[in-house]
Protein backbone atom coordinates (compact mmCIF):
# COMPACT_ATOMS: atom_id res chain seq x y z
CA UNK A 1 0.00 0.00 0.00
CA UNK A 2 2.35 2.63 0.88
CA UNK A 3 4.20 1.43 -2.53
CA UNK A 4 1.10 2.55 -4.12
CA UNK A 5 1.13 5.95 -2.86
CA UNK A 6 4.53 6.42 -3.32
CA UNK A 7 3.97 5.27 -7.22
CA UNK A 8 0.42 7.68 -7.48
CA UNK A 9 2.65 10.51 -6.07
CA UNK A 10 5.32 10.24 -8.33
CA UNK A 11 2.74 10.12 -11.38
CA UNK A 12 1.00 13.30 -10.04
CA UNK A 13 4.39 15.03 -10.21
CA UNK A 14 5.12 13.87 -13.42
CA UNK A 15 2.08 15.05 -15.03
CA UNK A 16 2.14 18.19 -13.21
CA UNK A 17 5.74 19.13 -14.66
CA UNK A 18 4.53 17.95 -18.14
CA UNK A 19 1.65 20.43 -18.15
CA UNK A 20 1.90 23.15 -20.24
CA UNK A 21 2.49 26.82 -18.41
CA UNK A 22 -0.27 29.23 -18.67
CA UNK A 23 0.37 31.96 -21.17
CA UNK A 24 1.37 35.02 -19.51
CA UNK A 25 0.40 39.15 -21.20
CA UNK A 26 4.23 40.27 -21.91
CA UNK A 27 5.50 43.17 -19.45
CA UNK A 28 4.85 45.83 -22.34
CA UNK A 29 1.15 44.74 -21.81
CA UNK A 30 1.10 44.81 -18.35
CA UNK A 31 3.54 48.24 -17.47
CA UNK A 32 3.12 50.53 -20.61
CA UNK A 33 6.46 51.54 -21.54
CA UNK A 34 6.84 55.58 -20.76
CA UNK A 35 9.72 58.14 -22.29
CA UNK A 36 9.65 61.80 -23.51
CA UNK A 37 9.57 61.33 -27.27
CA UNK A 38 6.60 58.58 -27.64
CA UNK A 39 3.49 58.24 -26.37
CA UNK A 40 2.34 54.76 -25.38
CA UNK A 41 -1.21 52.78 -25.20
CA UNK A 42 -2.37 48.94 -25.26
CA UNK A 43 -5.19 47.38 -26.61
CA UNK A 44 -6.70 43.70 -26.90
CA UNK A 45 -9.44 42.32 -29.49
CA UNK A 46 -9.43 39.19 -31.76
CA UNK A 47 -7.73 40.59 -33.88
CA UNK A 48 -4.77 43.13 -34.50
CA UNK A 49 -6.87 45.88 -36.12
CA UNK A 50 -9.63 45.80 -33.78
CA UNK A 51 -6.66 45.91 -31.07
CA UNK A 52 -5.16 48.54 -32.46
CA UNK A 53 -8.19 50.36 -32.62
CA UNK A 54 -9.03 50.10 -28.85
CA UNK A 55 -5.38 50.88 -28.05
CA UNK A 56 -6.17 54.06 -29.88
CA UNK A 57 -9.18 54.56 -27.75
CA UNK A 58 -7.03 53.97 -24.85
CA UNK A 59 -4.84 56.48 -25.44
CA UNK A 60 -7.41 59.14 -26.18
CA UNK A 61 -8.76 57.94 -22.26
CA UNK A 62 -5.19 57.94 -21.07
CA UNK A 63 -3.96 61.23 -22.57
CA UNK A 64 -6.93 63.47 -20.20
CA UNK A 65 -6.92 61.17 -17.48
CA UNK A 66 -3.21 61.78 -17.00
CA UNK A 67 -3.69 65.33 -17.48
CA UNK A 68 -6.54 66.13 -15.53
CA UNK A 69 -4.30 63.85 -12.89
CA UNK A 70 -2.01 67.10 -12.82
CA UNK A 71 -4.33 69.79 -12.61
CA UNK A 72 -6.22 68.03 -9.23
CA UNK A 73 -2.33 68.32 -7.64
CA UNK A 74 -2.35 71.18 -5.07
CA UNK A 75 1.42 71.71 -6.39
CA UNK A 76 -0.51 73.18 -9.79
CA UNK A 77 -0.30 76.66 -10.47
CA UNK A 78 -3.64 76.89 -11.26
CA UNK A 79 -4.48 76.30 -7.66
CA UNK A 80 -6.68 76.56 -5.24
CA UNK A 81 -9.51 76.08 -7.97
CA UNK A 82 -12.60 75.30 -7.70
CA UNK A 83 -14.86 72.00 -8.47
CA UNK A 84 -16.96 73.17 -10.70
CA UNK A 85 -14.02 75.33 -13.15
CA UNK A 86 -12.38 71.62 -12.42
CA UNK A 87 -14.78 69.97 -14.06
CA UNK A 88 -14.87 72.38 -17.17
CA UNK A 89 -11.63 71.95 -17.78
CA UNK A 90 -11.64 67.92 -17.43
CA UNK A 91 -14.50 67.88 -19.99
CA UNK A 92 -12.62 69.83 -22.20
CA UNK A 93 -9.53 67.67 -21.84
CA UNK A 94 -11.93 64.81 -22.80
CA UNK A 95 -12.82 66.64 -25.77
CA UNK A 96 -9.49 67.63 -27.17
CA UNK A 97 -8.28 64.28 -26.86
CA UNK A 98 -11.35 62.62 -28.43
CA UNK A 99 -10.92 64.80 -31.62
CA UNK A 100 -6.41 64.21 -31.62
CA UNK A 101 -6.24 63.23 -35.33
CA UNK A 102 -3.37 60.49 -35.03
CA UNK A 103 -1.38 60.30 -38.17
CA UNK A 104 2.03 58.33 -37.36
CA UNK A 105 0.87 55.90 -34.89
CA UNK A 106 3.07 52.84 -34.67
CA UNK A 107 2.50 49.34 -34.11
CA UNK A 108 5.38 48.35 -31.79
CA UNK A 109 4.58 44.89 -30.39
CA UNK A 110 1.77 42.32 -30.33
CA UNK A 111 1.47 38.94 -29.38
CA UNK A 112 -1.33 36.35 -29.44
CA UNK A 113 -2.55 35.04 -26.27
CA UNK A 114 -6.16 32.46 -25.87
CA UNK A 115 -7.02 33.58 -29.09
CA UNK A 116 -6.75 37.40 -28.03
CA UNK A 117 -4.56 39.55 -29.61
CA UNK A 118 -1.92 42.10 -27.48
CA UNK A 119 -0.93 45.42 -28.80
CA UNK A 120 1.36 48.27 -28.15
CA UNK A 121 0.96 51.07 -30.34
CA UNK A 122 3.24 54.47 -29.77
CA UNK A 123 2.60 58.12 -31.38
CA UNK A 124 5.10 60.99 -31.44
CA UNK A 125 5.09 63.25 -28.47
CA UNK A 126 5.61 66.03 -30.84
CA UNK A 127 3.09 65.12 -33.44
CA UNK A 128 0.59 65.87 -30.66
CA UNK A 129 2.39 68.89 -29.52
CA UNK A 130 2.54 70.08 -32.78
CA UNK A 131 -0.59 69.86 -33.64
CA UNK A 132 -2.06 71.19 -30.52
CA UNK A 133 0.00 74.46 -29.93
CA UNK A 134 -1.18 76.82 -32.64
CA UNK A 135 -4.79 76.34 -31.56
CA UNK A 136 -3.78 77.16 -28.33
CA UNK A 137 -1.31 80.02 -28.66
CA UNK A 138 -4.38 81.57 -30.60
CA UNK A 139 -7.09 81.05 -27.94
CA UNK A 140 -4.47 81.89 -25.12
CA UNK A 141 -3.35 85.04 -27.06
CA UNK A 142 -7.03 86.95 -28.03
CA UNK A 143 -8.15 85.88 -24.61
CA UNK A 144 -4.91 87.89 -22.98
CA UNK A 145 -5.31 90.99 -25.64
CA UNK A 146 -9.54 91.07 -24.44
CA UNK A 147 -8.26 90.98 -20.89
CA UNK A 148 -5.87 94.20 -21.10
CA UNK A 149 -8.28 95.80 -23.23
CA UNK A 150 -11.23 96.27 -20.68
CA UNK A 151 -10.32 99.62 -18.47
CA UNK A 152 -13.88 99.77 -17.20
CA UNK A 153 -13.91 100.95 -13.48
CA UNK A 154 -17.72 100.23 -12.86
CA UNK A 155 -17.44 96.71 -10.91
CA UNK A 156 -20.41 95.00 -12.34
CA UNK A 157 -19.80 95.78 -16.04
CA UNK A 158 -16.43 94.53 -15.21
CA UNK A 159 -17.84 91.47 -14.19
CA UNK A 160 -20.13 91.05 -17.09
CA UNK A 161 -17.13 91.01 -19.36
CA UNK A 162 -15.15 88.90 -17.73
CA UNK A 163 -18.18 86.92 -17.14
CA UNK A 164 -17.80 85.95 -20.98
CA UNK A 165 -13.97 85.73 -21.50
CA UNK A 166 -14.16 83.10 -18.66
CA UNK A 167 -16.40 81.45 -20.59
CA UNK A 168 -13.12 79.88 -22.76
CA UNK A 169 -11.02 79.65 -19.21
CA UNK A 170 -11.60 75.54 -19.13
CA UNK A 171 -10.55 75.51 -22.94
CA UNK A 172 -7.31 77.20 -22.66
CA UNK A 173 -6.13 75.82 -19.12
CA UNK A 174 -6.94 72.34 -20.82
CA UNK A 175 -4.62 72.90 -24.37
CA UNK A 176 -1.90 74.61 -22.05
CA UNK A 177 -2.00 72.01 -20.16
CA UNK A 178 -1.26 69.52 -23.01
CA UNK A 179 1.47 71.67 -23.76
CA UNK A 180 3.27 71.24 -21.40
CA UNK A 181 2.34 67.35 -20.59
CA UNK A 182 3.24 66.33 -23.96
CA UNK A 183 6.42 68.30 -24.17
CA UNK A 184 7.91 68.58 -21.02
CA UNK A 185 11.05 70.70 -22.04
CA UNK A 186 8.24 73.19 -22.71
CA UNK A 187 7.42 75.86 -20.27
CA UNK A 188 3.79 76.85 -19.81
CA UNK A 189 4.29 78.87 -15.86
CA UNK A 190 3.62 82.45 -17.63
CA UNK A 191 0.49 81.02 -19.49
CA UNK A 192 -0.50 79.40 -16.20
CA UNK A 193 0.03 82.49 -13.84
CA UNK A 194 -1.58 84.72 -16.52
CA UNK A 195 -4.98 82.55 -16.11
CA UNK A 196 -4.46 82.64 -12.43
CA UNK A 197 -4.18 85.82 -11.88
CA UNK A 198 -7.66 86.07 -14.53
CA UNK A 199 -9.66 83.98 -12.66
CA UNK A 200 -8.95 85.47 -9.30
CA UNK A 201 -10.11 88.65 -10.81
CA UNK A 202 -12.89 87.31 -11.60
CA UNK A 203 -13.70 85.21 -8.30
CA UNK A 204 -12.71 88.53 -6.45
CA UNK A 205 -15.27 90.85 -8.61
CA UNK A 206 -17.99 87.79 -8.12
CA UNK A 207 -17.51 87.77 -4.57
CA UNK A 208 -17.49 91.40 -3.63
CA UNK A 209 -20.55 92.25 -6.10
CA UNK A 210 -24.05 92.41 -4.67
CA UNK A 211 -27.02 92.85 -6.64
CA UNK A 212 -30.05 94.16 -4.71
CA UNK A 213 -33.28 93.13 -6.74
CA UNK A 214 -36.70 95.09 -6.16
CA UNK A 215 -39.61 95.15 -7.99
CA UNK A 216 -43.56 95.70 -7.88
CA UNK A 217 -46.02 93.95 -6.76
CA UNK A 218 -46.92 92.75 -10.29
CA UNK A 219 -43.47 91.65 -11.37
CA UNK A 220 -42.23 89.70 -8.31
CA UNK A 221 -42.80 86.47 -10.35
CA UNK A 222 -40.01 87.76 -13.03
CA UNK A 223 -37.79 89.09 -10.22
CA UNK A 224 -38.22 85.99 -8.16
CA UNK A 225 -36.58 83.82 -11.63
CA UNK A 226 -33.99 86.97 -11.50
CA UNK A 227 -32.84 86.18 -8.15
CA UNK A 228 -32.14 82.98 -9.12
CA UNK A 229 -30.42 83.46 -12.09
CA UNK A 230 -28.05 85.88 -10.17
CA UNK A 231 -27.49 83.00 -7.56
CA UNK A 232 -26.88 80.41 -9.87
CA UNK A 233 -23.93 82.44 -11.11
CA UNK A 234 -22.57 82.81 -7.56
CA UNK A 235 -23.63 86.19 -7.18
CA UNK A 236 -24.95 87.82 -3.97
CA UNK A 237 -28.31 89.14 -3.94
CA UNK A 238 -28.57 90.75 -0.35
CA UNK A 239 -31.34 93.19 0.32
CA UNK A 240 -28.48 96.12 1.24
CA UNK A 241 -26.34 98.73 -0.91
CA UNK A 242 -23.59 98.56 1.92
CA UNK A 243 -21.55 96.61 0.04
CA UNK A 244 -19.19 98.90 -2.35
CA UNK A 245 -19.99 97.44 -5.43
CA UNK A 246 -23.82 97.37 -4.28
CA UNK A 247 -25.62 98.01 -7.40
CA UNK A 248 -29.80 97.71 -7.50
CA UNK A 249 -31.96 96.10 -9.84
CA UNK A 250 -35.17 97.38 -10.18
CA UNK A 251 -37.97 95.42 -11.93
CA UNK A 252 -41.64 96.76 -13.60
CA UNK A 253 -44.09 95.36 -15.58
CA UNK A 254 -47.31 95.84 -17.33
CA UNK A 255 -49.13 92.56 -17.94
CA UNK A 256 -52.05 92.42 -20.76
CA UNK A 257 -54.62 89.51 -20.13
CA UNK A 258 -56.84 88.04 -22.99
CA UNK A 259 -58.50 85.17 -24.55
CA UNK A 260 -57.55 83.38 -27.25
CA UNK A 261 -59.79 80.66 -28.24
CA UNK A 262 -59.30 77.98 -25.75
CA UNK A 263 -56.57 79.66 -23.64
CA UNK A 264 -56.21 82.35 -21.18
CA UNK A 265 -53.29 84.63 -22.38
CA UNK A 266 -50.81 86.97 -19.98
CA UNK A 267 -48.58 89.01 -21.89
CA UNK A 268 -45.97 90.86 -19.79
CA UNK A 269 -43.58 93.94 -20.55
CA UNK A 270 -40.61 94.17 -18.30
CA UNK A 271 -38.35 96.64 -17.84
CA UNK A 272 -35.13 95.88 -16.08
CA UNK A 273 -33.00 98.88 -14.55
CA UNK A 274 -29.86 99.35 -13.04
CA UNK A 275 -29.04 101.87 -10.84
CA UNK A 276 -25.63 102.44 -8.87
CA UNK A 277 -24.99 103.43 -5.14
CA UNK A 278 -25.58 107.15 -6.32
CA UNK A 279 -28.93 106.20 -7.97
CA UNK A 280 -27.03 106.90 -11.20
CA UNK A 281 -28.71 104.20 -13.84
CA UNK A 282 -25.64 102.03 -15.73
CA UNK A 283 -28.35 99.64 -17.59
CA UNK A 284 -31.90 99.24 -19.24
CA UNK A 285 -33.46 96.59 -21.09
CA UNK A 286 -37.24 95.15 -21.44
CA UNK A 287 -38.28 91.94 -22.72
CA UNK A 288 -42.15 90.85 -23.84
CA UNK A 289 -42.85 87.37 -22.57
CA UNK A 290 -45.83 85.77 -23.56
CA UNK A 291 -47.93 82.00 -21.50
CA UNK A 292 -50.83 80.44 -21.83
CA UNK A 293 -53.13 78.43 -19.99
CA UNK A 294 -56.60 76.33 -19.86
CA UNK A 295 -56.74 77.20 -16.15
CA UNK A 296 -56.41 81.16 -15.29
CA UNK A 297 -54.77 83.56 -16.12
CA UNK A 298 -51.86 83.41 -12.67
CA UNK A 299 -50.65 79.83 -14.26
CA UNK A 300 -50.41 81.43 -17.59
CA UNK A 301 -47.92 84.38 -16.10
CA UNK A 302 -46.35 81.70 -14.47
CA UNK A 303 -45.99 80.38 -18.39
CA UNK A 304 -44.47 83.93 -19.34
CA UNK A 305 -41.87 83.85 -16.13
CA UNK A 306 -41.01 80.03 -17.50
CA UNK A 307 -40.29 82.01 -20.86
CA UNK A 308 -38.48 84.25 -19.25
CA UNK A 309 -36.32 81.87 -17.52
CA UNK A 310 -35.23 80.53 -21.13
CA UNK A 311 -34.52 83.43 -22.64
CA UNK A 312 -31.94 84.59 -19.42
CA UNK A 313 -30.07 80.96 -21.15
CA UNK A 314 -29.90 81.84 -24.27
CA UNK A 315 -28.54 85.66 -23.66
CA UNK A 316 -26.36 85.74 -20.61
CA UNK A 317 -27.83 87.02 -17.72
CA UNK A 318 -25.93 90.04 -17.79
CA UNK A 319 -27.04 90.19 -21.53
CA UNK A 320 -30.76 90.10 -20.45
CA UNK A 321 -30.75 92.80 -17.87
CA UNK A 322 -28.75 95.19 -20.34
CA UNK A 323 -25.22 95.27 -19.27
CA UNK A 324 -22.79 95.37 -21.59
CA UNK A 325 -19.94 93.07 -21.58
CA UNK A 326 -17.41 95.40 -22.78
Amino acid sequence: MYKNILLTLFITFIAGCSAPKPDIAPEWYTNVPVNSEFYYAVGTSDTIENATKAAVESMRESLSTQLNNGFKKTTHILQPIDNETLEKIFAQSSDISKKLSFQKIKLEKSKKINNRELVLISVPRLELFEKLKPISDALFLRMKQEYKMNKNSVAIKKLAFMDELMKNFPRVASLTGYKNFLMHSYSVDDEFKFLKEMKGEYDYLKSTINIYVLSDANSKIFANQIKAAITQKGISTENSLENENSVKLLITSDTAETQNYNFLQSKSLVKFTTFDKEKKQIAFRQHTFLGQSSKNYQEAKEHSATDMQAKIKSLNLFDFIGIENK
